[in-house]
């Protein structure tokens, strides 16, 4: 392998996101933004809903797929594992078209989601919304106190038993 290449193929693996266990992830993608995300036995990646989100598989590194933002929109993709258990992935992909007050007020909202991966905050029109799955009542009720703090739009579901 070349240098160049060798180099490109190491700053490329280090840039997927490793899922690991896993099930129910939420992600905001910026305007034309692409994330990677690495999952275990990967099989296939197919989409449940939404626009204006793109994925598939990455080719050049294995167990790999991405999401690409091609406008503004919410999508859920499933990364499907070998064994026939699925990986949720809902991505909010932001409008080019919003205000800088709207892109920090949804910064300030995601670093209180921080410990929640399976929820994202996202800029859609004039408005901060949440997406996502809360993993249990507890979460829910967390998710709704932050809503309601900041008089953000809740689009967050509660997950049953299956969530674990």
């Amino acid at each position: 392998m070349k240098p160049l290449a060798a180099l490109l193929t190491f700053l490329t693996l280090g840039a997927a996101e490793q899922l690991g266990d896993t099930r129910y992830r939420a992600v905001t993608l910026e305007p034309a933004q692409r994330k990677m995300f690495r999952v275990a036995d990967l099989e296939k990646v197919t989409a449940a809903s939404g626009r204006c989100i793109e994925e598939g598989m990455d080719v050049d590194e294995p167990q790999t797929f991405w999401l690409e933002a091609t406008c503004g929109g919410v999508r859920t993709t499933f990364a499907w594992k070998k064994d026939g258990t699925r990986v949720h992935v809902m991505a909010c992909a932001e409008d080019a078209k919003r205000s800088s007050a709207l892109v920090k007020l949804r910064q300030r909202v995601q670093q209180e989601l921080k410990a929640m991966k399976s929820v994202t905050a996202c800029v859609r029109g004039e408005r901060v919304e949440l997406w996502g799955w809360a993993l249990s009542p507890k979460e829910r009720d967390a998710v709704s106190a932050l809503a309601n703090k900041h008089g953000l739009e809740n689009h967050v579901e509660l997950l049953g038993d299956e969530a674990g």
